[in-house]
């Protein structure tokens, strides 16, 4: 006689199926193999028999629904279904239906950011769109990692989305930069264009390097510096505009002095480093601005 065992415990579930229904099993290996196939887990070997629902109904209700429903619902809908033990295979539903379910997050994240040309790849937006559904579930005390055949979000990506440093570096308006940076080319002198473009080919081509601009005040260092700063930022990358006074900084958008952006003590000794913890929000953003 077999114990009942609820859909909820995961594959201890799907071998009681099993176990209902094979003959002569010695083993557990034994138990997952069907017509000679040894399945990876008793879940695959419970649809090779036929078993279980293919969740089929389930794909077609979201696509129903998201003719109606916000993104925001349709994650809550998709969460509940594991939450009542409804669904088979929630991993097989959230691949037919991740693109429905992602809905609204980047435009979501373009207001956040202030920035109307911020694109995302398809694994930016299923990260995304996986750690709300995470919210979802945790507030039933429930997390993807429950579901063993669900996707789980990376940690280490969603804090750049919560890091109010990176946002901040990001939150320009694009659309306006780029009108600014073909302002700021047309009143360049040629010499300055040539300044202009070898540190920006640099940059884009991510050939690295390390220049020094030097010359008498008023003679447009600075110009070309807050022309460089909308150039790149146009293009959706982190700049951090540095200067050694505060006074100095002020004439850079987003400036800073450099003791405030990386930390370096005021007193400065053989042993001095930059107090700039490892994982820190400030790390964060030297990482991305590298990239």
């Amino acid at each position: 006689m077999l114990n009942y065992v609820p859909p909820g415990t995961g594959d201890i579930y799907y071998m009681r199926i099993l176990l209902a229904v094979q003959r002569g099993c010695t083993t557990y290996e034994s138990i997952r193999t069907v017509n000679g196939i040894t399945y990876s887990s008793f879940q695959d070997a419970c649809y090779s028999m036929g078993l279980l629902c293919d969740d089929r109904e389930f794909i077609v209700a979201i696509n129903e629904v998201a003719e109606l429903a916000s993104g925001h619902q349709l994650r809550k809908l998709f969460a509940m279904l594991p939450i009542s033990n409804s669904i088979s295979n929630p991993e097989r539903v959230w691949n037919a239906t991740w693109t429905l379910l992602a809905d609204g997050i980047l435009y979501e994240r373009r207001k956040a950011l202030k920035n109307q040309g911020l694109n995302m790849t398809d694994d930016e937006l299923k990260n995304l769109c996986l750690i709300e559904i995470e919210k979802i579930l945790n507030s039933n005390t429930r997390s993807l990692r429950d579901y063993q055949s669900m996707p789980y979000p990376e940690m280490s990506h969603v804090r750049l989305f919560q890091n109010k440093l990176i946002e901040e570096e990001l939150a320009y308006d694009t659309n306006d930069l780029t009108h600014t940076n073909l302002y700021t080319e047309q009143k360049m002198t040629h010499e300055q264009r040539l300044v202009f473009d070898e540190i920006l080919n640099a940059v884009i081509t991510d050939s690295g390097g390390f220049y020094f601009v030097y010359g008498h005040g008023g003679c447009g260092k600075t110009f070309i510096w807050n022309g460089l700063s909308s150039a790149i930022r146009s293009r959706g990358k982190i700049v951090l505009n540095v200067a050694s006074s505060g006074i100095a900084s002020l004439l850079l958008p987003g400036g800073r002095t450099a003791h405030s952006r990386f930390s370096i003590p005021i007193t400065i000794t053989d042993e001095s480093t930059c107090n700039i913890k490892h994982g820190s929000l400030k790390a964060e953003l030297l990482i991305q601005n590298l990239k």
